[in-house]
């Protein structure tokens, strides 16, 4: 299978650079602790917004953290491999083969949404067994479901990347506007209510704010899977909103690169 292939040659990639590995872990913890610090800093004077979460904003930050590993992936991972191939003169060659460009596409992004996955699981490892959080067996299910939409919902926004990656080389609004609005207006370090009410209405027009909400209602509020409907069918509606007009966004992009005769171009 082709995707296999990809995925077996991006972990042998990996493992031969364990201390690539190493760095990653350590900047993953040298973030949790830094917000751990930050959150002992300001325990006397707990914000109204995060009693209804348990009021530790340690625990608060680090259903954020998580999420944006989803986001960064879905963001970057696509628009980074077709810049790659750019630069490596790799790409007129990858197009010309039987293998569909969005197999091209997963495939060599599929090993770093997996160490995505396992990033996001070792936080939530940690506020488990640091912090004492009480997570059942539905509770992780559910959770899995809310960060796989918001994987589709990033690869959607990330597959718009790509086609401007594709066109214009460098220079990328998708990315900014999806990438640094998404950490500032999505409740990932702080919540979204208080912010000015301009910010809040375009906040709830970004995935990023259903996703973080929605986590940390199931795992901080200890909510139900059903009392966090409404921030999973925002998700939906903008998955099926974005999602098509992306795929109709990047075939153009690839027809367009080929007429031109730009694909070798970097």
């Amino acid at each position: 299978m082709k995707i296999t292939a990809f995925l077996k040659k991006d972990f042998y990639i990996t493992i031969s650079y364990k201390f690539r590995v190493f760095l990653q872990f350590g900047d993953m913890i040298f973030s949790l602790v830094m917000f751990y610090f930050l959150g002992k800093t300001f325990s006397g004077a707990i914000s109204p917004y995060i009693t209804q979460y348990g009021g530790d904003y340690f625990s608060y930050a680090l259903v954020g953290i998580a999420v944006t590993s989803f986001v960064t992936v879905g963001l970057d991972a696509l628009a980074g491999e077709v810049r790659a191939a750019q630069v490596e003169g790799t790409l007129e060659a990858l197009l010309s083969t039987p293998t569909s460009i969005y197999t091209i596409l997963i495939g060599n992004s599929l090993w770093t949404f997996i160490e995505a996955f396992i990033s996001t699981a070792l936080m939530i490892a940690f506020g488990v067994i640091f912090l004492e959080l009480n997570i059942s067996i539905i509770q992780i299910l559910a959770g899995l479901f809310i960060l796989g939409l918001t994987l589709v919902a990033f690869l959607a926004v990330g597959m718009l990347s790509a086609s401007f990656i594709m066109i214009f080389k460098q220079g990328n609004p998708i990315g900014i506007l999806f990438g640094s609005s998404s950490y500032f207006l999505g409740g990932v370090a702080f919540p979204v209510e208080v912010l000015p009410m301009p910010f809040q209405y375009v906040a709830n027009f970004l995935p990023i704010t259903h996703a973080v909400k929605a986590l940390r209602e199931l795992l901080l509020a200890q909510k139900d899977f059903y009392s966090i409907q409404s921030m999973l069918i925002n998700l939906i509606i903008f998955i099926v909103i974005v999602s098509p007009i992306s795929i109709i966004f990047f075939r153009y992009a690839v027809n367009r690169a080929k007429k031109d005769g730009s694909l070798i171009q970097y």
